[in-house]
């Protein structure tokens, strides 16, 4: 479901595969405060969605809420990669202004 690396420089990548659903939401907002619980450890993250094969309304939204509470607590959020699924996924949520893109 996802893999951390940590980058340095208070940078933290989270790389997300496989699905991202109702089913497999749970570890990535657990990452997700995790990082936010530790604003000293990590004040950037970046998150890649090129690997995920399956992506619905659920696990964007998730994902969605999670980006604004940790911009809410002062960490900056980008995704870095989106991939053809999660590319479609968040056409067909009408979701790409109000997620963190910086992928093309």
């Amino acid at each position: 479901m996802l893999h951390q690396v940590p980058l340095g420089g208070s940078v933290l990548l989270i790389w997300l595969y496989g699905e991202l659903d109702l089913d497999t939401t749970a570890p990535l907002r657990d990452a997700m405060v995790q990082v936010a619980s530790r604003p000293g450890d990590y004040c950037r993250l970046l998150l890649d969605l090129s690997a995920l094969t399956y992506c619905d309304n659920t696990g964007l939204f998730s994902l969605l809420g999670s980006c604004q509470a940790l911009d809410a607590a002062g960490i900056t959020v980008d995704i870095i990669e989106t991939g053809s699924v999660a590319r479609a996924a968040i056409n067909r949520a009408g979701l790409w202004h109000r997620l963190p893109l910086r992928a093309p």
